[in-house]
């Protein structure tokens, strides 16, 4: 078993996936610490690219609507 698979059958449930991987608890709170780190800036690098891309559609609407003699 990987720790991983260990990680998604237990949670972040230090002693049960040190045991089932037969490693000591510290070492398995540093791997599910980069594990709950890494999922962390997986999410702020989606929502930054998620604010940017809407931030350019808007701004191509508002240039859109000025090109068109409109207000934005």
């Amino acid at each position: 078993m990987t720790f991983l698979d260990a990680y998604t059958l237990h949670g972040p449930d230090v002693e049960r996936i040190a045991r089932d991987l037969g490693i000591t608890p510290p070492e398995d709170d540093r791997l599910i610490n980069e594990e709950m780190n890494r999922r962390h800036e997986e999410r702020r690098r989606h929502d930054r690219l998620s604010y940017h891309r809407d931030y350019n559609l808007r701004s191509r609407d508002q240039l859109r609507e000025i090109r068109a003699g409109r207000s934005a």
